[in-house]
């Protein structure tokens, strides 16, 4: 038992106590960051992804006077980057900066993964939809969606389709693309969306499915053709290609990309909440909005919350999706 004037010092002071650890939360973000950021992007450089990643690293670097360094771990779908950034504390100074099939695909079609990202990451902030062009070399005989279904029924096994690797939105595009146009294209994994598309360029490759801003320049050199976008609806800035699912034999066509910022699970959530800020507000800046417009996709304005509701609506498609699909690593 404590003292009767010791018990009532402790009342006296408890208010004061209660309002400081109410305050720590706070006064911790505050203080946040005392050393250099970390953005793990699962791709090669100079992918959307990528380039999405360092536009934002750079103003979130110049608003917290902290360094932003962005980590290029490609391969195994994603597996790479994602326990690289597992690997750190869960202390807000190491984020994932990835796309769809990183975090509802490859888990769900790989069993070599061995994460839960649901468990183990938490949605910081979306950045983007990314619609994914289908392209093919320009002298490919075939115009438009419907004619190359057509090409490849009369010519099965011809065709190839090269991704950013396994797991990966594009290689899922491709086979789900596969299943519902009845043809057989072979899929070819790269370690990043450059390589993917330059095999294309060069004849290597029948086709593949790319960000606008990763095949513009092939585009305007005459060696790539734009046939369709994996999107519900016309891209605005390329008014002029049509949806996939524009094609009558692929109407149910329903595969889209996002990008997005994850944590490790833990992170603080006064620091979730200010990174998620300045993520927002680099979106909002004009230019990096039209640039990300321009290779990456459309802004998405998100808090922590909106992201996660976000994310597990795509969870829950992309299990359905895949099942319905029969889309298995191969």
């Amino acid at each position: 038992m404590y003292p009767i004037k010791t018990v009532y010092r402790l009342a006296r002071w408890l208010p004061a106590m209660a309002i400081a650890l109410a305050a720590f939360p706070s006064m911790a973000a505050d203080a946040y960051p005392t050393r250099p950021l970390r953005f793990v992007v699962p791709y090669a450089a100079g992918g959307a992804v990528d380039v999405a990643a360092r536009m934002i690293g750079r103003y979130v670097s110049e608003q917290l006077g902290q360094q932003v360094v962005v980590e290029n771990k490609p391969g195994a779908g994603g597996i790479i980057a994602i326990k690289h950034v597992l690997g750190f504390p869960a202390d807000g100074y190491t984020f994932l900066v990835c796309a769809a099939g990183e975090i509802v695909i490859n888990p769900v079609i790989n069993k070599e993964v061995d994460y839960d990202t649901s468990r183990d990451l938490t949605p910081v902030s979306m950045v983007t939809t990314a619609p994914n062009v289908l392209v093919l070399k320009r002298d490919f005989p075939a115009n438009s969606v419907s004619e190359l279904i057509a090409y490849a029924r009369k010519h099965p096994g011809e065709l190839t389709f090269s991704s950013s690797g396994v797991g990966t939105i594009q290689h899922v595009t491709g086979e789900v693309f596969n299943k519902m146009a009845g043809i057989e294209a072979r899929h070819v994994p790269y370690s990043g969306a450059p390589q993917a598309t330059l095999e294309v360029a060069t004849g290597r490759v029948t086709m593949t499915y790319a960000s606008p801003g990763s095949i513009r320049g092939f585009v305007d050199r005459g060696e790539l053709k734009m046939l369709g976008m994996a999107l519900p609806e016309r891209y605005p800035p390329l008014p002029q290609v049509p949806t996939i699912r524009e094609a009558p034999e692929v109407s149910s066509f329903n595969v889209e990309s996002w990008f997005g910022m994850f944590a490790a699970s833990g992170t603080p959530e006064p620091v979730i909440q200010k990174v998620n800020a300045l993520v927002q507000q680099a979106m909002r800046q004009p230019d990096i909005a039209k640039k990300l417009l321009d290779t990456a996709g459309v802004p998405m304005q998100t808090t922590p919350a909106q992201a996660k509701e976000f994310v597990g609506r795509e969870v829950a498609k992309y299990k359905t999706l895949l099942k319905e699909a029969d889309i298995r690593l191969h």
